[in-house]
């Protein structure tokens, strides 16, 4: 990073040159510094996310004033856990609406312009891994009932670290009824650690589920 005094008759210059240089303000200091592309791979899961927020929260604003009330009664209900102050916390209903359409619309599932029904499902019960052959890991749970997903994310690492929740990434929408999915191609030596809640087609969710087991 060099040192600019005065760029272009301008002390206050700012933006980029091209591909090739930027003009900033280092600790008060007008620099000038190469231009590096920011690094964020356009995934498919991303893309998937980016293209379902958009249309969840533009359906909020063709619901009735009932319906919206409606929602709001359900957030009332709602006591979610807030991580990082460790207590619970209050959501309106429209952060509901969003929180409820954003799975289902993730999931490839009608959006919900009622509340799901009280009470919320339970985690999946027997949820486990075992592994049959080398390389394979069967996650198993009770069967849910006909149109229930299970959702479930997945964190693989070396058998010597642990599976730190930041690490989790979204695995599949699974068809609940099958009580299995099938992973292939896990190395020898890892950690792996599932976890699965419960979605119901009426957008009621459950708290997660979570295995591990080191292949």
């Amino acid at each position: 990073m060099a040192k600019v005094r005065s760029p272009l008759h301008s002390i206050d210059l700012r933006g980029r040159i091209a591909d090739g240089f930027v003009f900033t303000v280092w600790r008060g200091i007008n620099c000038l510094r190469t231009f590096v592309m920011p690094s964020q791979p356009r995934t498919q899961r991303k893309e998937q996310v980016w293209k379902t927020t958009p249309r969840v929260t533009r359906a909020w604003g063709g619901i009735t004033d009932q319906e919206r009330a409606n929602w709001e009664a359900f957030a009332l209900l709602l006591k979610p856990t807030d991580p990082t102050l460790g207590r619970e916390s209050h959501w309106s209903g429209y952060f509901a609406y969003v929180s409820v359409n954003q799975v289902l619309a993730d999931a490839g599932l009608t959006l919900a312009i009622q509340p799901p029904a009280i009470p919320q499902p339970n985690p999946p019960e027997r949820f486990r891994l075992r592994n049959p052959a080398p390389g394979v890991v069967r996650i198993r749970w009770e069967p849910l009932p006909t149109g229930t997903l299970i959702d479930l994310w997945l964190n693989q690492t070396k058998a010597s670290r642990k599976a730190y929740p930041s690490k989790f990434r979204h695995l599949v929408y699974a068809d609940g009824t099958t009580g299995l999915h099938v992973l292939t191609g896990i190395p020898a030596g890892t950690r792996v650690a599932v976890k699965g809640r419960v979605v119901r087609p009426d957008g009621g969710r459950s708290g997660y589920a979570q295995a591990e087991i080191v292949v």
